[in-house]
């Protein structure tokens, strides 16, 4: 029977052989092999199977009722499918596969009774079922999220009500202390504070000097499955990416993701949509269509309307051993799967999550992109690999975490009140005693060219920060016992400094200037300056030179010399995240659950006409051009069929791009 069918769907010997190797080597079947590299469909596969069944193929039912569909959850899509509808009809849905075609024929050549009730589906179908019928109550858990079971560490309530007390108490008491001896509260403040700071520069320190990482070479990554014990098969690993309003950014993505280098019938992605976001669930449907790794899962709208709430609606739905999560401007490193692999079956059993490096790959556009990309080569690649190597606690970014995925089930997923579930995590996996771990295959992205966007971002980044430091001190001495003295005081200097430093950077800009100022106007002798002077003027130098140490370490010297001479807005970068910070100081009092949306495409680059930026899929179909996958680019290029002059930032957008930079209506522009 396996020979009819594969010549009832008209694939040869030879790819059915080569289906049949490539299924014992990733632990899958024959059928998911031809599907996955395109030979077949679902669709015409399970129409084809029926057919030589003598079955009906159907769907399942919008009023269907599947038994036991709880217990569907965090497993593959089922092949079997008990289902009874209002009128009590009891109903066998099924996905055989190929292997088990012949057996499947025998029972039912043994019970002839059972072919009215059974019914012929694809394992797409029953996903979508489990799906449906499962979403009213993964809704429900994803808004509560942690404020359910762990109020305490949730952040729907943002300042609890001891800490807003003894934060007014604190006030009140540094106002009168002011009011009754101004020196001397002044000059204990301000020491106390520039000491605090050089602290917290002195632990940035060890990671700026440390010797630097270079990435895991291709050679060393292990084949997906190879450190399996026994013969396993490869295992499955889920792919998470919460989209809205990213209807320009879904081409590019998915063929990202297509190039990540594992099984693709292992993989298990989930585009994560809001329901009422019609036009980019549309664009993920049209991308995906006939990728049956990929899969659409809808969020109903409602409050909070957070990333991390999505993320959570849609954790149950995945079923992977490991599970990666990426955001909708992603372009990870084609092996950062493998390397995470590596690293999970070599690591220690605490090892719960892995941060892939962020890279920006935009830094020339605008002097605010190329400082962001310093930003992130000093955390990405010096500091947080400094973090976990010393067995620190880390707060993740906010994409590229890969997670063992029962292990973050274990701790509850994220929160969906937190407007930065990524540092939140990944401080509660070292309060369970888990640890953290860091990758050096990257992830490339954009990073905002306009103020607006950029400053909307840093608001809610650092708001996030604000809430995830308040929730975890609400409890001191708890957080002093699971963390140790050494761990407790290096949170803190992490933590807090950020905040305040973040603040009061451009403060003790202006204090020094005060004091230089009154210096030079005789109002004071030089020779008075004291050594809270030259403490304020060491701080100042050493956390311009840190900063600068720690980037041009993390960067590769192609991307040092093309950056290198934005350093020197660095203190107007920090004055612009000073006054973030302060705005999101008054969102936290009123408004911490607002999640000010990052936008992607056009409306965060600097020139919205350049044509290196025109991402967006429906941009050709205004133009009348068709969007095809063009490999003729770089001969048309050479021949002089496209001017040389204009540059393309990636391979993607090549190939999006190609044809109409052909089209001479262009040039005639």
């Amino acid at each position: 029977m396996q020979l009819q069918l594969f010549d009832a769907v008209g694939i040869c010997h030879i790819d059915a052989v080569e289906a049949n190797l490539a299924a014992r080597r990733n632990g899958s079947d024959i059928a998911s092999e031809l599907i996955a590299c395109g030979l077949l469909s679902e669709r015409r596969y399970a129409e084809c199977l029926a057919v030589q069944l003598a079955l009906r193929f159907e769907a399942i039912g919008e009023t269907d009722r599947v038994l036991n569909v709880a217990d569907m959850l965090g497993r593959p899509p089922p092949r079997l499918v008990k289902v009874c509808n209002d009128r009590l009809d009891g109903r066998l849905f099924v996905c055989p596969t190929i292997e088990s075609l012949d057996g499947f024929a025998a029972y039912l050549a043994r019970s002839p009774q059972m072919r009215p009730m059974i019914r012929i589906t694809s394992r797409s179908i029953a996903a979508q079922a489990v799906d449906r019928l499962t979403m009213a109550e993964r809704y429900r858990l994803a808004r509560v999220s942690l404020s359910a079971d762990t109020p305490h560490l949730s952040a729907r309530t943002a300042i609890a009500p001891l800490q807003a007390a003894l934060c007014v108490a604190g006030l009140a008491v540094a106002a009168l202390l002011l009011w009754l001896a101004p020196v001397w509260t002044l000059a204990i403040g301000h020491g106390a504070a520039t000491t605090f700071f050089a602290a917290c520069l002195a632990l940035r320190i060890p990671a700026a000097l440390e010797p630097k990482t270079e990435p895991v070479p291709s050679s060393d990554l292990p084949a997906p499955g190879v450190l399996e014990e026994g013969w396993q098969g490869v295992p499955i690993y889920s792919v998470l990416v919460a989209l809205h309003h990213e209807t320009a950014m879904v081409p590019k993505l998915v063929a990202a993701l297509e190039q990540l280098d594992w099984p693709k019938t292992r993989l298990d992605i989930k585009m994560i949509c809001e329901a009422d976001d019609h036009a980019t669930a549309a664009a993920v449907s049209r991308a995906i269509a006939g990728k049956p790794h990929f899969s659409l899962v809808l969020v109903p709208p409602g409050a909070p309307r957070t990333k991390p709430k999505a993320l959570n609606h849609a954790l149950p739905l995945a079923y992977g051993e490991f599970l990666v999560l990426y955001d909708a401007e992603d372009e990870p490193d084609p092996g950062q799967l493998r390397e995470a692999y590596l690293r999970f079956r070599t690591g220690s059993a605490k090892l719960a999550c892995l941060q892939a490096p962020l890279v920006v790959t935009n830094g020339e556009a605008h002097w605010l992109a190329a400082l962001f990309a310093m930003e992130y080569a000093a955390l990405f690649r010096r500091l947080l690999p400094w973090l976990a190597r010393n067995g620190l606690p880390v707060p993740l970014g906010g994409t590229s975490n890969h997670f063992v995925r029962e292990n973050l089930v274990e701790i509850g997923g994220w929160d969906s009140h937190n407007v930065t579930e990524d540092a939140d995590l990944g401080i509660r996996f070292h309060r369970r005693g888990y640890r953290v771990g860091t990758l050096t295959r990257p992830t490339y992205e954009h990073a905002p060219e306009r103020w607006r966007v950029w400053h909307c971002q840093r608001t809610r980044w650092m708001k996030g920060w604000f809430v995830t430091y308040l929730l975890h001190m609400r409890r001191p001495l708890q957080l002093t016992e699971e963390f140790g003295i050494k761990t407790m005081i290096a949170f803190q200097l992490m933590f807090l400094g950020m905040l305040v430093s973040s603040v009061a950077h451009p403060l003790l800009l202006g204090l020094v200037a005060i004091q230089f100022g009154v210096m030079a106007l005789g109002l004071a002798p030089g020779a008075n300056a004291g050594p809270l002077l030259f403490l304020d003027l060491f701080n100042i130098a050493a956390a311009y030179g840190l900063f600068i140490l720690l980037s041009a370490r993390g960067m590769n010297w192609a991307e040092l010399r093309r950056l290198r001479s934005q350093y020197v807005l660095l203190p107007a970068y920090w004055v612009l995240l000073a006054f973030a910070s302060a705005r999101a100081f008054v969102q936290l009092l009123i408004a911490p659950h607002k999640w000010e949306k990052t936008p992607h495409g056009i409306d965060s680059r600097a020139n919205a006409a350049d044509l290196r930026y025109r991402i967006e899929p429906f941009f050709n179909e205004l133009e009348g051009i068709p969007m095809v996958d063009d490999p003729q680019l770089d001969v048309d290029r050479a021949n002089g069929a496209i001017d040389p002059s204009i540059s393309l930032v990636h391979a993607a957008d090549s190939q999006l791009f190609a044809p109409m930079l052909r089209d001479p209506r262009v040039h005639a522009r």
